[in-house]
């Protein structure tokens, strides 16, 4: 009996491979999804890349490593995998001449350049780094008040540190709040912002309000999603051009399971990078359902981010017959994943609404595995909220 559990586990370990999409958290890349990933987001992001063969003695050895890189700075950089064996003509379309290979694409104009130094996750984020843009601005004590008058109805993110570079993932941020927020570092020689805002201790982070003189403090780990997550919530209360809304005004930014109407449909999908999911419901959703959005949300944002962010609202069907009849065979309880644009196509969640069915799900799109079906012509139009008509 013993021989054979060995021999069985021999069996799984030979069948195991090197980037399990349920359980990594890097982008699982493919010639369907690698030019959107990468190629059409080198506006401004970092993508680095790792080409592989699951066999390949020396991928295995990178990919534990490059596991580690992911885990450590996924939403700093995009950071993928291709697998070669079964993507080859994405990675003869790379120019891949030998694996494993591990690429970088920095923002244009930077061309894509081999990656030739030590394959640890410090190595590999201190060369990506360089390429990273910076919307961080210096201040000191003669611009600080400027920076914090400047534009009020726009947040203002400060770190306070004692370092004299700027962190990369404060870059990173500055650039995921590019046209949301403005980014300012005060140095431990800058005393009057350090005496304005009482800061004892570096660092520190603080989100400064203009319009109200209000102060939050970040108080949780210095990792780049946790900061991100926290940001994003105080950056979606406001609209470009200057005027805040508060989230009493648009509730379903900030709620977990909004309803999808016309009024919220540009702010939770429609002009939104992420993947739409929509319940469709006679009722509002009760507690149970929302709970599980909010779980599944966290778990995909904090641990699996691998190329896809989800945003679940729910549909009145009786409100919006016509919509919902645009998705065939969809009824009532149904979710499906929404991907809206000039072809709008959507992936019907086959399993029940439990957080690891709807993960799988979501983990198949990411992957590349997701049966998307075309919804032919136009979505109609909304209606408003009840409240509203």
């Amino acid at each position: 009996m013993a021989y054979l559990h060995v021999f069985l586990s021999l069996i799984c370990l030979s069948q195991a491979v090197l980037y399990d999409y349920s359980s990594t958290s890097v982008h699982i890349l493919t010639s369907q999804n690698f030019d959107k990933q990468v190629t059409r987001r080198r506006d401004k992001w970092v993508s680095v890349i790792h080409f592989y063969k699951e066999k390949d003695s020396r991928s295995k050895i990178q990919a534990e490593e490059f596991n580690h890189f992911a885990d450590e700075w996924q939403g700093v950089f995009i950071v993928g995998v291709v697998n070669c064996d079964t993507h080859y003509e994405l990675c003869e379309a790379q120019d891949i001449r030998e694996v494993p290979a591990i690429k970088v694409y920095p923002p244009f104009p930077a061309p894509v350049g081999v990656y030739e130094g030590e394959v640890t996750s410090k190595a590999i984020s201190a060369y990506a780094a360089k390429f990273i843009p910076s919307y961080v601005i210096e201040l000191s004590n003669e611009n600080y008040q400027t920076f914090l008058e400047d534009k009020p109805a726009v947040p203002k993110v400060l770190l306070f540190t004692e370092k004299s570079s700027v962190p990369t993932l404060y870059k990173a941020l500055s650039v995921a709040f590019e046209s949301k927020m403005f980014f300012g570092i005060v140095r431990q020689e800058d005393t009057e912002a350090i005496k304005k805002f009482k800061i004892k201790q570096f660092p520190k982070i603080l989100l400064y309000k203009t319009v109200d003189a209000k102060t939050t403090e970040y108080k949780g780990e210095i990792k780049y999603r946790s900061i991100f997550e926290w940001l994003n919530v105080h950056s979606e209360t406001f609209v470009h051009g200057g005027t805040e809304e508060s989230s009493s005004t648009k509730s379903w930014i900030v709620e977990a399971l909004p309803q999808l109407h016309r009024l919220s449909a540009d702010d939770i999908c429609y002009k939104q990078e992420v993947l739409c999911g929509i319940f469709f419901l006679n009722s509002p959703p009760n507690d149970s359902l929302i709970n599980t959005a909010k779980e599944v949300v966290n778990i995909i944002g904090k641990n699996k981010d691998r190329g896809v962010s989800v945003k679940f609202m729910w549909l009145d069907l009786s409100a919006d017959k016509a919509f919902a009849d645009k998705f065939e065979g969809v009824g009532a309880g149904n979710l499906v994943f929404l991907k809206y644009g000039k072809r709008s196509r959507f992936v019907l969640h086959g399993g029940d609404n439990a957080e690891a069915a709807i993960e799988t799900t979501i983990n198949k799109i990411s992957g590349g595995d997701g049966k998307f079906i075309n919804i032919k012509g136009n979505l109609p139009d909304l209606s408003f909220p009840k409240s509203n008509k």
